[in-house]
């Protein structure tokens, strides 16, 4: 993650925080997941999904790579949020399901297929993923100063696929709008070990 959306979260974590509502996409990921399974969230922003998964039962790991982030969420959560960069990951086969909304678009594009296959290792077998990237070609910065790296929806499938063998892989896209409420296209990627 670069210098500059580091700095864009510690300089605007509370604000950042106090906007933040549960995903609407987090309900049909979970039921793919095991009931009370264990469920690894990269980039836990505000906490809000996080919370939303603990009180339906599951265990989560929600970890952060802002360290003002990740002292909002645990505010919110009334627990210990971990400071993690996605390139630390080193679980294996440990999870039933990693989260990751809004994040992993963050990660440098180069990076990105190595932290694929980190996810892949960290997830038990028949375990699900789930993340969401902004669309568009490329990498670069939005008005705010964070650094994204973008998607197409044909890209991301092929991306997955070509990272990591995956049982089986899909997307989805829609309209909606980030933080700084622009208009944007969404495009997700779910994908089992």
């Amino acid at each position: 993650m670069s210098s500059d959306t580091l700095g864009f979260y510690a300089d605007n974590a509370a604000a950042y925080a106090a906007r933040s509502s549960v995903n609407p996409r987090l309900e049909s990921f979970l039921i793919l997941v095991r009931p009370t399974g264990l469920v690894l969230e990269l980039g836990t922003g505000s906490g809000q999904d996080a919370k939303a998964m603990l009180e339906q039962g599951f265990e989560v790991d929600p970890t952060d790579g802002s360290g003002e982030l990740a002292a909002e969420a645990a505010l919110l959560l009334k627990r210990p949020v971990k400071q993690m960069l996605f390139h630390e990951l080193e679980a294996v086969e440990r999870y039933d399901a990693i989260y990751a909304s809004a994040s992993l678009l963050h990660a440098n594009r180069a990076d990105l297929p190595d932290i694929v296959r980190r996810m892949h290792r960290a997830l038990k077998p028949g375990g699900w993923l789930w993340a969401s990237f902004k669309d568009g070609p490329g990498e670069g910065y939005d008005a705010l100063g964070r650094y994204y790296n973008y998607m197409s929806a044909d890209e991301i499938v092929s991306f997955w696929n070509s990272n990591a063998s995956w049982n089986a892989v899909s997307s989805e896209s829609w309209e909606g709008s980030g933080y700084d409420l622009a208009p944007t296209l969404w495009h997700s990627v779910t994908a089992q070990r």
